[in-house]
């Protein structure tokens, strides 16, 4: 059983390191979540998520430039 775990943690570990896990895919398939609780509900539809390129220029525009 610890011979499974240690090699799950590994795996994943290294999926991370390579980059296979970025931020725009965390942010996608959290907007895709969202997207998939609002099917059949009468929520508004500016309550949605934007896409990742908006979200980063909206992100980048609040963020103060380094002096």
């Amino acid at each position: 059983m610890n011979v499974k775990l240690l090699l799950a943690l590994s795996l994943l570990t290294s999926l991370a390191g390579c980059g296979l896990i970025s931020t725009q895919a965390l942010y996608e398939e959290i907007r895709a979540q969202e997207k998939a609780k609002a099917v059949g509900t009468s929520a508004p539809p500016g309550t949605r998520l934007p896409p990742y390129d908006q979200y980063q220029k909206e992100r980048s525009e609040l963020t103060p430039e380094p002096r």
